[in-house]
């Protein structure tokens, strides 16, 4: 159980994630919520909190959108390669 901080508040969570700390998203969500804040004054947290969730989210999606294509990328030039290699073991077979 992490004892974390979020803009000022104070949560107990447990987290299953080996890849990122709770503590390194803790701090990535405060920051965003308070980069929020210094652009919109009096707006209430649980707005922030909605607007950044938004922000991250859309953050997450064009990485995957970026991953997405990277790996078709790979996918295609691997297939090119094994293409290659087989007709290059074709012509040391014949």
């Amino acid at each position: 159980m992490a004892k974390i901080q979020i803009y000022g508040k104070t949560y107990n969570l447990k987290s299953s994630s080996t890849e990122v700390s709770l503590e390194e998203a803790a701090t990535y969500v405060d920051s965003k919520m308070r980069e929020l804040g210094e652009a919109r004054k009096k707006t209430p947290s649980l707005d922030l909190a909605v607007l950044a969730a938004l922000n991250i989210a859309q953050e997450l999606l064009e990485l995957q959108s970026q991953t997405k294509a990277n790996d078709q990328t790979q996918d295609e030039k691997i297939a090119r390669l094994l293409e290659a290699l087989e007709g290059e073991l074709q012509a040391i077979d014949n």
